[in-house]
């Protein structure tokens, strides 16, 4: 049996009875599409019930479409005296002020909405928008981020046919202007480094600002190369490097004694190891909920987001000394890497990618006990003690110990040698000027 409200005080139940079954009989023909004896039923329950919210709701959509603005508007300021609380009304009455061309009053509208669900995505989309109108364009960045962040797969619905018509537009001209805002900075940044070295030497970055804003689509030549952030078109894809390519690798493999034994003092201390998997509070951890704030997967970290510890750094001055004499990309916020990377006995790093091509991981592997291996796109490889492993991170790969022992590597990133000193110039303004977007527009996590 279907669930019947409750009649309120002094209301007769078979009143009550008689709502309950217009609303559910509105309800399906709604959804068959039926929307004009949809408004039928609906009215004859205003008949009987003035403020049923509803249909107030309904009536003012439908009144709204066809450009019936009074009409919605009534609607709308009837429903909103019944429950003020309920943030959709106040968003469907900003839209309506807005056709209206009262944009302040329509702001405050779209505020309150905001103000009683801050997570109302498409409430972003239309403040985004009137906030465009009104000139005040930074503050519709702002806005539109804001939306972007509760969308799944916001630039895939903007070409969805089954998508409404109006919401589909919001998107676009949010697309459009996260984007616009975007290139600018970018070009802007990357304008006197093509001046010095010429626009064909930095084709390859230009390509990557385009993959970046999603004017390219499937830019990938392989099936598992799937980076996060930057993606430089032309490299040719490849999983693992030939240790010979890279002349530091001697250098770097002939320290693994000295380094081995400042790991072995971190590892009896226990001090500075923290879990490398750490998902701020209030973002979804995904495939990391086993890892996050775990020890089974811990680092020593010397430099992070382009920020040395230097506490960390005095502490074992030999790795840092081996670490200094890389080619490690610097990269303001972002690059780079390094630190010991500890898995406990039975630890599953799940299967993820890296953020770019441009630049490559290295494991100089410190302590290897049996069953421990690493997989990058399809290849499966062993660590060996004092052996650099070099390889793209931006294909998928995973990692496990099903060992009873730690296995630990010092793990490293470099440049790509593919990579030429221009577009290395590029990639750094890229990430400069993305960094620079972020923090100027994105709302805070």
């Amino acid at each position: 049996m279907p669930h019947v409200n409750q009649p309120r005080s002094g209301q007769a139940p078979d009143t009550a009875w008689q709502i309950q079954t217009l609303a559910d009989s509105a309800k399906r023909l709604a959804e068959r599409g039926d929307t004009r004896d949809a408004e039928g039923v609906y009215r004859q329950i205003l008949e009987i019930a003035p403020y049923h919210i509803r249909a107030l709701n309904f009536l003012a959509v439908q009144t709204m479409l066809r450009g019936e603005l009074d009409a919605s508007q009534g609607y709308l300021e009837q429903a909103l005296r019944a429950a003020p609380e309920r943030p959709i009304l106040h968003k469907n009455l900003a839209i309506v002020l807005q056709a209206r061309g009262e944009l302040e009053k329509s702001l405050a509208a779209v505020d309150r909405a905001i103000a009683l669900r801050p997570d109302l995505s498409v409430a972003y989309l239309h403040r985004g928008d009137m906030l465009d109108t009104l000139g005040r364009k930074d503050e519709a960045l702002l806005a539109y981020w804001q939306a972007w962040r509760g969308i799944p797969n916001p630039e895939m619905l903007t070409g969805e046919e089954m998508v409404p018509p109006v919401l589909r537009g919001l998107l676009i001209r949010a697309a459009e202007s996260l984007r616009g805002a975007q290139s600018q900075l970018m070009m802007d940044g990357l304008a006197p480094v093509i001046e010095r070295h010429g626009k064909q030497a930095l084709q390859r970055v230009l390509d990557a600002v385009d993959v970046h804003l999603g004017l390219v689509r499937n830019p990938h030549q392989h099936a598992l190369q799937r980076p996060t952030f930057i993606f430089l078109p032309g490299l040719t894809p490849q999983a693992f490097f030939d240790r010979a390519e890279f002349p530091w690798v001697k250098r770097l493999e002939a320290a693994t004694g000295a380094i081995k034994e400042e790991l072995s003092t971190v590892l009896a201390s226990g001090e500075g190891l923290r879990p490398y998997v750490e998902v701020p509070e209030g973002i979804d951890a995904q495939q990391w909920k086993v890892l996050n704030g775990s020890p089974a997967w811990s680092i020593l970290q010397f430099s992070k987001g382009g920020t040395r510890n230097q506490d960390n750094r005095k502490r074992c001055p030999k790795t840092t000394a081996a670490l200094d004499a890389l080619p490690m990309p610097e990269l303001p916020g972002h690059a780079p890497e390094a630190m010991y990377s500890i898995l406990k006995p039975g630890t599953d790093v799940p299967p993820h990618f890296g953020l770019g091509n441009y630049k490559l991981a290295v494991h100089l592997p410190l302590q290897v006990p049996r069953d421990c291996a690493i997989r990058v796109g399809n290849e499966t490889r062993s660590w060996v003690e004092g052996e650099c492993l070099i390889f793209d991170d931006s294909f998928q790969h995973e990692a496990w110990n099903r060992s009873d022992e730690d296995c630990a590597v010092l793990l490293v990133e470099v440049w790509n040698p593919a990579v030429t000193e221009a577009e290395r110039e590029g990639i750094t303004v890229l990430v400069e000027a993305i960094a620079a977007f972020n923090t100027k527009y994105r709302p805070a996590a």
